[in-house]
């Protein structure tokens, strides 16, 4: 990872229809996501392992990195019964970018008030 690289998120990558399908995609991968775990340099979010779960994930990863270059980001899939893994992971900046993210979204994700 280029350690020159700001951490901070930059949308105007996307065109206005790039942004609404980039919004549409989380909010879908919202409503599936099973759970998620604080790694050492990150989180990894778990969702479900069915093919139309893994492609909403890829297509969002493809947004992303060009908004947040600061990231990495692993999709561990295997059998489509298990559930696919994707880490968000980078430097400490990152990671407290990323824990700010989540604590602004808890009730989103964890599906509590």
């Amino acid at each position: 990872m280029n350690k020159d690289i700001p951490v901070a998120c930059c949308h105007t990558v996307f065109t206005k229809e790039q942004r609404m399908e980039y919004k549409n995609i989380w909010g879908e991968l919202e409503t599936r996501r099973l759970g998620f775990t604080e790694l050492e340099n990150g989180y990894q979010y778990q969702f479900p392992g069915d093919t139309v779960t893994l492609r909403l994930i890829n297509e969002w990863v493809s947004m992303e990195r060009k908004c947040c270059p600061f990231l990495t980001f692993s999709v561990i899939a295997s059998h489509i019964d298990e559930p696919v893994l994707l880490q968000l992971t980078g430097n400490e900046e990152a990671k407290a970018f990323l824990r700010t993210d989540i604590q602004s979204n808890k009730s989103i994700i964890t599906g509590q008030s």
